[in-house]
């Protein structure tokens, strides 16, 4: 249902604000809504209700920044060159493709490789990745994405031209996620540049953000939004333009980030890809920063690290990568970042965080998802995501005591899920949602038994939830769950769609009494985290 949804969505890209007989207002904000849903429903890694999310989340303040009282929102677009496309078959294509081409990067004439080099940058940096700036081409950018990965893949056999193409895409993508500055020189004058970087890192591997002339670097190139060069020496003051890339530009640049590859896959094999570790790093720094990323580049940067979290086999950086996303989890919430946002980037980052697994040390992460699961104050949503990465991590390895806790916190997990129903939904008026129900009692149901199918994480081990590491004590507490759990979805198979509501609220409230009377210390204190490397 929600597929079609999107679907239908998309279908409705060239009808006019006037055709849909709304207020100019309201066109705006669904034309916006349209463009980004065509440029974000290609995103593989992400599933569908994180798309749905996203929208809820994100479409009415970071879509919608600037529309106030009602004007129009005017975004900032590079000039595209076109006299470059001339090049790309006569040119570019040989770069990249032919051995012993006389345009092989690499070779012993140093003004020809120079010349090369500038051939490469001016076509990808002027023409071939300008385009994604393009209002008019919003809706394609998911087309231009994979072009860009084509391009990239062609380089595969020369090492040196595909390590060129991804530090020009690189630095492009950076200067578009960091946004259009505006300069003004010691006459007055003023002019709209983006900055491609060294790097967008220091010397501590930090983010290093340009928003003002202090914050560049001496390698840095400044250009104007035509191409051309501007020297540093002539630029008195620098500081954030008025106008900015489109958010969807902005969210485009990070998923280039993600998708480029220090080894390109082998044809029809995507699994054999080794994602670029610079990038990788790039993205650490992003996510450290946290606080200074809007939710477009936070998103993106999440996306990109979930990529890289899958792909990665270096024990190392694959626990580098768990802590960073793991303080991601504890996002507060910061000023201008809007509550549904941030529940967004937080469920995005458990998610990750579970598929990640960390055989062996797992349990330094159990501490923070069953922080999650028993803090009624959290949103439901955010419970249960952390409930489905629970069964994904490697639970071999916990403390005594810490079984007891995590099935009483599941376990009133359920009950509220149950109870959601009633009090916000029922007692609202709103429509009870029997797949929603099901769903997170599926989720507390597969955190106890894992994964029935006996699926390995990326790490490794087995799936195999709470049951696959109890004692035979902590079995018995965990099979009572399983049980009152099966007894709840065997009463919902029998609701239809015209069952009174007072019957659903009946079985509801049964559910819920079933749950509580398995609290063994039903009203008592809350129990502490369990602990664990990170919480002692």
């Amino acid at each position: 249902m929600l597929l079609f949804f999107l679907r239908c969505l998309a279908r409705r890209r060239n009808r006019k604000p006037k055709d849909l007989h709304v207020s100019s207002h309201r066109s705006r904000r669904l034309i916006v809504h349209q463009n980004l849903c065509r440029a974000f429903f290609a995103v593989p890694a992400l599933r569908v209700w994180s798309v749905f999310l996203f929208f809820v989340a994100l479409f009415p303040a970071a879509l919608l920044a600037g529309q106030q009282n009602g004007g129009d929102q005017a975004f900032a677009e590079l000039v595209v060159d076109e006299s470059q496309k001339s090049k790309e078959r006569s040119k570019v294509e040989p770069i990249l493709r032919r051995p012993g081409s006389e345009f092989d990067l690499g070779h012993r004439d140093e003004n020809e490789e120079k010349l090369n080099q500038e051939i490469l940058e001016d076509f990808f940096r002027r023409y071939f990745l300008a385009r994604m700036t393009n209002a008019s081409k919003i809706g394609q950018l998911p087309q231009i994405r994979g072009e860009v990965r084509d391009k990239c893949a062609a380089s595969k056999n020369k090492s040196n031209v595909m390590d060129e193409l991804n530090q020009i895409t690189s630095g492009m993508m950076h200067a578009l996620c960091n946004g259009v500055l505006q300069t003004t020189d010691a006459s007055g004058q003023t002019q709209q540049v983006i900055v491609i970087q060294e790097s967008v890192r220091d010397q501590n591997d930090q983010l290093r953000l340009v928003q003002a002339k202090d914050d560049l670097v001496a390698k840095d190139q400044v250009f104007d939004l035509s191409g051309r060069p501007v020297a540093q020496s002539n630029i008195a003051t620098l500081a954030p333009a008025e106008a900015d890339f489109h958010p969807a530009v902005k969210l485009n640049a990070m998923l280039v980030l993600r998708d480029l590859n220090d080894k390109q896959p082998k044809k029809g094999k995507p699994q054999t890809a080794e994602p670029r570790v610079n990038t990788q790093r790039d993205l650490i720094a992003y996510l450290e920063s946290s606080e200074k990323l809007s939710d477009i580049l936070l998103i993106g940067a999440l996306s990109g690290i979930a990529r890289h979290a899958e792909f990665e086999q270096d024990s190392n950086r694959k626990n580098r990568i768990a802590t960073v996303v793991a303080a991601v989890v504890d996002l507060p919430g910061a000023a201008g970042r809007s509550d549904d946002a941030a529940g967004w980037i937080r469920r995005q980052a458990v998610d990750i965080l579970g598929n990640i697994g960390l055989p062996g040390n797992g349990s330094r992460y159990v501490a923070k998802l069953y922080k999650i699961i028993r803090d009624e104050k959290e949103p439901l949503p955010l419970r249960i995501a952390a409930a489905e990465a629970l069964r994904k991590m490697d639970l071999s390895r916990l403390p005594d005591g810490v079984m007891e806790k995590l099935t009483r916190s599941l376990t009133q997990l359920a009950s509220d899920a149950c109870d959601y129903e009633i009090v916000e939904q029922l007692r609202q008026n709103r429509p009870f949602s029997k797949p929603r129900l099901q769903h997170r009692l599926a989720a507390v149901r597969l955190a106890v038994t894992g994964d029935l199918q006996g699926e390995a994480t990326d790490g490794g081990q087995m799936a195999g939830g709470l049951m696959a590491v109890a004692t035979d004590e902590d079995q018995a507490s965990l099979q009572k769950l399983l049980t009152e759990i099966q007894k709840i979805e065997t009463r919902l198979s029998t609701l239809a769609a015209t069952t009174p509501s007072n019957q659903v609220e009946d079985l509801l409230q049964e559910s819920v009494r079933g749950l509580k009377g398995l609290q063994v210390t039903e009203d008592g204190p809350q129990p502490p985290a369990p602990q664990t490397a990170e919480n002692p």
